[in-house]
């Protein structure tokens, strides 16, 4: 995905979901470092994200995994 791309995809949520914060999801398993484009399967749109790990405090985010 190029920036001008994930511009665009962002500025369609937002006039969609509202201004929205931005979250990053990671996996627990991690085994060295692994890097890959940016898809629409990378980003997404949840009802149930918990920023900074707090558990039963959920916000609607876009969430970013990596």
């Amino acid at each position: 995905m190029k920036i001008s791309e994930l511009i665009a995809r962002l500025e369609e949520i937002k006039n969609k979901d509202g201004d929205l914060n931005v979250c990053v999801s990671k996996s627990h398993e991690y085994w060295g470092s692994v890097h890959s484009h940016l898809t629409d399967y990378n980003m997404s749109v949840s009802e149930y994200a918990q920023p900074d790990g707090k558990s039963g405090k959920y916000e609607k985010a876009v969430v970013f995994e990596y």
